[in-house]
């Protein structure tokens, strides 16, 4: 895994954690805001390099291999982690493997929860053949995938789709699907933030936070009312931007 660090080291930890073939890009708003208060750290999911192929093994994997890049150079403390959509799933797992002391935990419409074998399905199949389409720059696969990534990170996203594996895709999508939180993590040093909208495509992430208001009593749950998926997140940073200064500043 590979990780950018922007900011004074010495300072506070900021850790952002992108989405499933999101480019680290799309946190160039959040880094220009927050680099004057807090060390931030981007890791880059395997399969996700620009220009350099290579698979995604699983969230395990490399939750270690990000605790084995942080613990020795800046010890276990982390302020905060904000994770988008499937980069929730990373930031779940560090939480419940306990290496990090994380002190704020934000996730925005992370699927932890699993679906259905038919949905598991759908899903695999949706991403293949969505990427091998964008990979030979299929007009209407583009088109679709600019609701999904801004214009200004779109050459970015391209390039991570380039480079991803079949393997990467399989690999993320099983992790994710498959994916549980477990009901009983212990919370007491660590104050949880489950951002969601509320369209269709947004049940999955609906019903994650129901399971994280249910057995954590320490959540905070706030809903986009009529926001897709990571809505805010991706396209109006500065309505997030506000969301998280309540939060870190």
């Amino acid at each position: 895994m590979k990780a950018l660090e922007f900011g004074d080291s010495s300072k506070r930890k900021l850790v952002l954690i992108h989405g499933f073939q999101m480019p680290y890009q799309i946190w160039n708003k959040y880094i220009e805001h927050y680099s004057s208060n807090f060390h931030i750290i981007v890791p880059i999911l395997p399969g996700h390099y620009p220009n350099h192929e290579e698979d995604f093994i699983s969230f395990s994997v490399s939750a270690e291999e990000f605790e084995n890049c942080y613990i020795p150079k800046y010890g276990a403390d982390v302020f905060a982690v904000y994770a988008m959509s499937m980069g929730g799933v990373l930031a779940a797992t560090l939480w419940r493997r306990d290496r990090l002391k994380i002190e704020k935990l934000i996730f925005d419409s992370s699927p932890l929860i699993p679906v259905n074998f038919l949905m598991k399905k759908m899903i695999l199949n949706f991403y293949l053949t969505a990427t091998h389409k964008s990979q030979k720059r299929d007009k209407k696969a583009l088109k679709q995938a600019e609701s999904i990534c801004p214009k200004d990170c779109f050459d970015e996203f391209l390039n991570v789709l380039d480079y991803m594996t079949d393997t990467t895709i399989q690999n993320c999508v099983k992790g994710v699907v498959d994916y549980r939180l477990p009901s009983n993590i212990d919370a007491e040093n660590t104050r949880i933030y489950y951002f969601h909208g509320t369209t269709i495509n947004e049940l999955l992430a609906k019903k994650s936070a129901e399971f994280i208001s249910k057995h954590y009593k320490n959540s905070i749950i706030k809903r986009f009312k009529g926001k897709s998926h990571c809505e805010n997140m991706l396209f109006s940073p500065q309505i997030m931007i506000e969301e998280l200064d309540g939060i870190l500043i």
